[in-house]
């Protein structure tokens, strides 16, 4: 849209162009900001989020815009991703890139082989997981921001929303490690726990904290308080510690 000049009441008047890929809590622009504590299932959660765009099946009972995604899997060995698909999505048709090199995004002739990817695959929402297995460059300085800048490049310039999985700092679970200009420059912010999705930034997102729980199978489903027990918090299982790709 051409630049403009809009008196404020009648731009108030004008219909929100905001086109949801999950029904108000993730939008069809910008790039989130995903991390959680190392095990906890952010991989799990990412990839469940993608094929529910996939399919079209709703997502925490939300619901989703059909999209093709492309899964940027950098962050564990091509048997453990496998393992995980066969979990999660075992008969997806979705895409995903494996055996993706250590520091990939430093490499241009590794950023070229995304680059080509995504432009064939040509989906509509991609995850880049990790960051920190994706790059050298020092996340605590502002510097990362040139790896960030990368990933957008490879979204299409940013036409395509994406998500970059990364983790917490040791002491705050609840703040992503590495410079602030992360999170700065991210659209949305959200904080995986074993309870909760909390979304620390996103000014389009009315549902600021949506309440969690994990199965059996560790897959997330949004919590429902049983009748008769308000103001219990969700528990399940699958928290005692485990040693899996989170």
């Amino acid at each position: 849209m051409p630049m403009r000049v809009v008196q404020i009441d009648q731009f108030c008047e004008e219909p929100d162009e905001v086109d949801w890929l999950v029904d108000s809590l993730l939008a069809d622009t910008g790039w989130t900001l995903f991390y959680g504590i190392s095990g906890l299932g952010k991989s799990t959660f990412a990839l469940q989020l993608c094929e529910s765009l996939q399919t079209g099946v709703t997502f925490l009972n939300r619901v989703v815009k059909p999209t093709r995604f492309l899964y940027v899997q950098a962050d564990g060995s091509a048997p453990e991703w496998r393992a995980m698909c066969k979990r999660i999505a075992p008969r997806s048709v979705g895409k995903c890139i494996v055996d993706v090199p250590t520091y990939a995004l430093d490499n241009p002739a590794y950023v070229d082989y995304i680059h080509n990817a995504i432009r064939h695959v040509n989906p509509g929402f991609v995850v880049y997981d990790s960051l920190y297995s994706l790059t050298a460059v020092d996340i605590n300085t502002p510097k990362i921001l040139m790896t960030v800048n990368v990933m957008k490049q490879l979204a299409l310039s940013n036409t395509i929303p994406w998500m970059l999985i990364h983790h917490p700092i040791k002491s705050d679970p609840s703040c992503p490690a590495g410079s602030a200009s992360l999170t700065a420059n991210c659209s949305n912010d959200w904080s995986l726990t074993k309870t909760k999705l909390s979304i620390r930034k996103g000014r389009l997102v009315k549902d600021k904290e949506v309440l969690l729980t994990q199965d059996e199978e560790y897959l997330w489903h949004l919590y429902t308080r049983p009748h008769g027990q308000a103001g219990s918090l969700p528990t399940s299982s699958a928290y005692i510690s485990r040693a899996r790709l989170s």
